[in-house]
């Protein structure tokens, strides 16, 4: 048997976000729900792209972006370890969930920590119901429910 080899199997890579991803990123972000603007995004990239204490990665399949996390090395009270860091926004397209991409996000993040010398990652997530199905997949990849988050508004 022979194989048609014009099928290609689609081309998934994890790099970091770069002013070439603005559009696509402010896209990924209104998707989830957060209003933004591109020129407001433009400046947020801007200035974590200045900061070592940020990272931004995207996923790209077949080149178009469809994922992005992003990450913020913070200091710790309470750790032996000086450092932990923050998953400040992990969003996959919609329509590709469930396909492992935000398990590979996931793992950059982490390679990405441990290269920091940090000992811990975490994230805050909303107790909404509809959040149920991001919560049951922080569990399945190993993340840990514990505390809660108390706000109030200046």
């Amino acid at each position: 048997m022979r194989m048609n080899s014009s099928i290609a199997a689609p081309v998934l890579q994890i790099r970091k976000c770069g002013m070439n991803d603005l559009e696509r990123v402010t896209a990924l972000l209104r998707e989830f729900g957060y209003p933004t603007t591109l020129s407001v995004m433009k400046e947020r990239l801007q200035d974590m792209e200045n900061d070592s204490l940020h990272c931004t990665f995207v996923a790209e399949l077949d080149n178009e972006v469809v994922g992005m996390i992003g990450l913020r090395q913070i200091s710790s009270y309470y750790k032996q370890q000086d450092c932990i860091t923050e998953i400040t926004a992990l969003i996959v397209s919609e329509q590709l969930r469930g396909n492992g991409l935000g398990k590979r996000l996931v793992a950059s993040a982490e390679e990405w920590a441990r290269q920091q010398g940090c000992c811990q990652l975490f994230l805050r997530s909303g107790n909404r119901v509809e959040r149920a199905p991001a919560h049951a997949f922080y569990r399945h990849i190993g993340f840990e429910k514990a505390g809660y988050r108390f706000i109030k508004a200046l």
